[in-house]
């Protein structure tokens, strides 16, 4: 099984209003509780996306570009639901968008959108001694033996308190940034980051699924031939799809080589 990158471009583009945090339940509570529970609630946040007016951006698509994931309308929900994916939810999203006219700028309500969002825990399939990841402490590669998620869930939660401590470190010294970087030196207060260059994923991951991510490794989002055709046959406008591991400028990693061991 081979999978692709699935891009949405940004002809339609735009952000939630900050009205939808400004409701009693938002999608702050939402995602609190996807975090705690790993699952998705009963309840709906309020998703009101506000098309950009730009010209350039304005355009309303299939898919709208968003930092709330995929935002996308009843044809490709249809589409999605005819195919394998992970734990996912449909909230309803509705679109607002000013579209001229002769004399004036209207704005249109568009509903019939959804957030679609997924919960892909799929990191336990990975094969770290096939993977190829870099691990970088103050900018400086380092040699690390990560041989399992749960490792690098354990350096995710020491970058975590590291930084919490850094951030003590500021309320306490507000205006002596050369105490503070004295004591962040001493005490060694520097994360771990890593980079992802290859992923292997082992001979148990689900190759029926149509659609995943792996968010701790990447920003990118895997579909299969199979969805990506129907996409293309379906005439799903404003995506497009690249191979794994199309890095244009190293600096930005965000697409490492997918790979899945042989069943054998």
């Amino acid at each position: 099984m081979k999978y692709e990158v699935l891009l949405v471009n940004d002809s339609s583009a735009g952000e939630m209003t900050e009205k939808c945090y400004e409701q009693p339940y938002n999608i702050n509570n939402y995602r609190e509780y996807i975090k705690e529970h790993n699952s998705f609630p009963l309840e709906k946040p309020p998703i009101w996306i506000k098309i950009y007016d730009d010209k350039e951006f304005n355009s309303l698509n299939d898919f709208v570009y968003s930092l709330q994931d995929f935002i996308i309308n009843d044809k490709v929900k249809s589409i999605l639901e005819n195919h394998k994916l992970p734990n996912h939810d449909f909230v309803p999203a509705e679109i607002h968008r000013n579209e001229r006219k002769i004399l004036f700028n209207k704005l249109s309500k568009y509903k019939h959108y959804y957030w679609f969002n997924t919960i892909s825990d799929y990191n336990d399939y990975v094969d770290f001694s096939k993977s190829e990841i870099k691990f970088t402490k103050d900018k400086k590669i380092i040699q690390l033996n990560i041989n399992s998620i749960l490792e690098l869930y354990s350096l995710r939660n020491s970058n975590q308190k590291i930084s919490n401590r850094i951030n003590m470190l500021y309320k306490l010294y507000p205006n002596n940034q050369s105490k503070i970087q004295e004591i962040i030196l001493h005490e060694d207060l520097f994360g771990v980051s890593w980079r992802a260059e290859k992923i292997v994923l082992n001979k148990n991951f689900d190759r029926s699924l149509d659609l995943f991510s792996l968010p701790i490794f990447s920003s990118r989002t895997y579909i299969s031939q199979k969805l990506k055709e129907n996409l293309i046959k379906e005439n799903i406008t404003d995506i497009s799809f690249i191979k794994t591991g199309n890095n244009p400028d190293p600096k930005y990693l965000l697409n490492p080589e997918l790979e899945i061991s042989d069943l054998e």
